[in-house]
């Protein structure tokens, strides 16, 4: 998740965000460690942080000032200054789930040397919530994504949404869901308003076609990854066999 600064001066956290950072990381271990065990509580935890880390180093790369925000209830995020442009903004968005996706690729294989159930899973964890996080609706990174490509495709998003938001059974995430639909559409409403007049989202049509390339990329590899994991193993006994209490 990125949140911008509009070009202000980035602060690092203060004490009291640092602490409030370190209980949520301290209670996502307990709890998933308690529920489930405890390396696929310290291995959830990591995927939220390299998530957060390709944002983080793309960003250091287009020299955008960027700091780590910190844990939230819902995941980790970081803070960055507006990027000067939407290719800029764009590219740091694709950093996450491209990290993202390569740690899934690395659960997998420790999971192939150690047969250990628990990074299929973590694996599994990994790539959905990459391939989430590419939907093409603001504020996910998918939304960030397609600003550079065209307003049309922000639109596509919701359907998936509201798919999810449908199909999900846990209160948190239709909560979760309920407020990324309602923040994707105003920020989709007044991209669409923007896109044609504000100078931020100009792009030469070369540019534009690699963003589409890349981003398909992205999307099909980890679909692609998420249909074969779900379709080669029986994950609901994988999910039980790795829960304390069964």
């Amino acid at each position: 998740m990125e949140k911008e600064s509009h070009r202000e001066p980035i602060k690092k956290s203060s004490i009291r965000e640092t602490l409030f950072s370190i209980i949520i990381a301290s209670l996502t271990i307990l709890i998933l460690g308690f529920a489930i065990n405890l390396k696929y509580a310290i291995g959830y935890l990591f995927i939220l942080i390299i998530h957060e880390l390709g944002h983080y180093i793309t960003s250091k790369f287009l020299k955008v000032n960027v700091v780590f925000g910190g844990f939230t209830p819902i995941g980790a995020y970081i803070v960055h200054e507006n990027p000067k442009n939407c290719k800029e903004n764009a590219l740091i968005a694709m950093g996450g789930p491209l990290f993202g996706g390569i740690l899934g690729l690395i659960y997998y294989i420790v999971y192939h040397v150690t047969g250990d159930y628990t990074f299929l899973v973590l694996s599994f964890t990994s790539i959905i919530v990459n391939l989430s996080n590419l939907i093409p609706v603001k504020p996910l990174d998918g939304g960030h994504i397609v600003e550079a490509i065209s307003p049309i495709l922000c639109y596509i998003g919701f359907p998936f949404l509201i798919y999810m938001f449908i199909s999900v059974n846990k209160l948190k995430s239709k909560i979760l869901l309920f407020f990324i639909m309602v923040a994707g559409v105003y920020q989709t409403y007044n991209f669409t308003i923007k896109y044609k007049t504000d100078s931020y989202y100009k792009l030469d049509k070369y540019s534009k076609i690699k963003f589409i390339i890349i981003y398909s990329i992205l999307v099909l590899s980890l679909a692609i990854s998420a249909i074969y994991l779900y379709n080669t193993f029986n994950y609901k006994d994988i999910f039980k066999s790795i829960f304390r209490f069964k």
